[in-house]
């Protein structure tokens, strides 16, 4: 039996900040899922405020939020500029939500200063689920050499977990499921839950 598993979920630097950007719509991630949509690899940033960010915190939007242009992405800020950001989140509900929460640790309000997209992004629909790069890339290139009996789950915060090479489909479902399990961020007790899922898997 071999399991593979990755995950990319949030990043955060020391200095972060806090609560109130654009309204968020909240999208859970529930089974059964009709749909995954991906995209193509580089994401797009777009910026929501037109505020100057001080050197410190500039350097780490740039060098770190904007490297690469991982999507889902977004990154908050406090009024003192103290800020919180993640990357590789599978919706941008869900890495505006956790900007928010990284950055609360640092000060009691905070905005969404900017968040990276995928192109082509459009607002998901009932039964729909996306994927950042990784996870899509996992997701629509399976390694050929994987045996029939493989599995996929996600999390909407970006944890995920590719399985393959079990007795049965319900041997590797499970599987998939308690490994993603063991990424799904837990460090931030206000976050709303976002459980794994499996995925249909090709």
């Amino acid at each position: 039996m071999i399991v593979e598993f990755v995950i990319l979920f949030s990043l955060t630097l020391p200095n972060v900040g806090s609560n109130f950007g654009p309204h968020l719509t909240q999208i859970d991630f529930v089974e059964p899922v009709k749909q995954v949509v991906t995209y193509p690899p580089a994401g797009v940033e777009n910026r929501l405020s037109g505020l100057q960010l001080p050197d410190g915190t500039l350097t780490a939007y740039e060098t770190d939020f904007l490297t690469e242009n991982v999507f889902f992405g977004a990154f908050a800020i406090t009024k003192d500029f103290g800020y919180g950001y993640v990357t590789g989140a599978n919706s941008i509900e869900a890495a505006r939500e956790i900007a928010i929460e990284e950055c609360l640790t640092q000060g009691p309000i905070c905005l969404i200063y900017a968040e990276n997209l995928p192109q082509g992004y459009a607002p998901l629909e009932t039964g729909e689920v996306s994927l950042a790069p990784e996870a899509g890339e996992y997701f629509n290139n399976p390694d050929p050499n994987w045996g029939n009996f493989r599995a996929m789950a996600i999390s909407e915060d970006g944890a995920y977990s590719v399985v393959s090479n079990y007795g049965s489909p319900r041997e590797a479902s499970d599987a998939a499921l308690l490994n993603c399990a063991e990424y799904v961020i837990t460090h931030l007790p206000n976050l709303r839950e976002m459980p794994c899922i499996l995925v249909p898997f090709k």
